[in-house]
């Protein structure tokens, strides 16, 4: 068991030191034991980025229900949800959280939602591992907070509320001195990206009215063909503007620029963007990674399908997550959470 402490706090360790007092949730989740033997194949589709945490995950199932027989195909998370309702799969595995585009189609075809369960968190800062998002200011700017309500009225148009309106000089935001009448420049993802769509749900309150001149950027590609993320493009903007502001990833930062702590309101805490609070589900802008099998209502779930969420959602398939290093481990709160997903 120390072993597999010592991984994990050298997996989560870096900008924030973590102790074994704190990591004891990993002794607490309850390891894998099974309901019931079961049999039969179980078809996974999506998430191109895991197939080593799937290898994992199957053969550590394989060991407690020999039984069980794997047929996995990884090739995107576009196909994880289309593969259940395209009759090819039983797991779609989404290396984020589910469009409603993908919803809707789901639900066009069986006339009920998909369920829906988080099965790890996204990264801190590993890239394509669905990372994290922070807010960021110029190092010579003052600030060194926000709200998820102030960001809304920096990133949106401030039309939803009257009495609420549009953040657009640095004094609204209670910076002062030759700062006050300065405008606030925007900075931020292209609208169809993922990143974009994140930001969206959790600071626009999904509500898509951007700030008519924030400035947006899409992926690039060096001189050898490879993709670099607008999160580059983004921070390096920043740098050379002193009022400016933006969110993207700590792992395309650099020292002209500086991260901002947030809370959901002005009452608080004021969170910083750690490796430790993105894990905890403590910094607000932290995003997960899903998986989505189709139960009709009130139909239990098929017990495959059953004992091997069951086998992801427990201390073992905790370890496998740790183990592979990319995405973060769900906490003991947001297992139970979900477990009672699929019972």
């Amino acid at each position: 068991m120390m072993f597999h402490l010592f991984l994990l706090i050298s997996i989560l360790s870096g900008s924030t030191v973590i102790n074994a007092q704190e990591l004891d949730f990993l002794r607490d989740l309850k390891p894998y034991h099974p309901e019931r033997v079961v049999s039969g194949t179980i078809r996974n589709w999506g998430n191109n980025y895991i197939p080593t945490l799937m290898r994992d995950w199957e053969m550590g199932f394989h060991r407690y229900q020999p039984n069980v027989q794997f047929e996995t195909t990884l090739k995107g998370t576009e196909t994880g949800v289309a593969g259940i309702y395209g009759g090819i799969a039983d797991l779609g595995f989404v290396g984020r959280e589910i469009y409603r585009e993908e919803r809707d189609g789901f639900i066009g075809v069986f006339r009920y939602p998909p369920t829906v369960i988080e099965i790890s968190s996204g990264s801190y800062a590993t890239p394509h591992r669905t990372f994290s998002l922070q807010v960021f200011v110029h190092k010579d700017n003052p600030l060194s907070k926000l709200t998820l309500p102030q960001l809304s009225r920096i990133f949106g148009c401030g039309c939803d509320d009257k009495n609420q309106p549009p953040i657009r000089v640095w004094g609204q935001l209670g910076v002062l001195g030759g700062w006050a009448d300065k405008p606030v420049h925007v900075y931020g993802y292209n609208f169809e990206t993922g990143m974009a769509g994140f930001f969206n749900t959790v600071v626009l309150n999904g509500s898509s009215r951007w700030n008519s001149d924030l400035r947006d950027f899409d992926n690039g590609r060096d001189a050898g063909g490879e993709v670099i993320n607008a999160g580059v493009y983004i921070l390096r903007a920043l740098a050379e503007d002193p009022y400016g502001i933006a969110y993207a990833n700590v792992m395309y930062a650099d020292s002209k620029v500086k991260s901002l702590a947030l809370a959901r309101s002005e009452k608080g805490p004021y969170i910083e963007p750690t490796k430790e609070n993105v894990w905890r589900r403590l910094y607000p802008i932290t995003r997960y990674t899903t998986v989505v099998v189709n139960r009709p209502p009130a139909q239990p779930l098929d017990p495959r399908l059953k004992e091997f969420l069951r086998y992801i959602l427990s201390r073992d398939g905790m370890e496998a997550v740790v183990r592979d290093g990319a995405y973060l481990p769900l906490t003991e709160e947001l297992i139970e959470h979900e477990r009672r997903k699929i019972e």
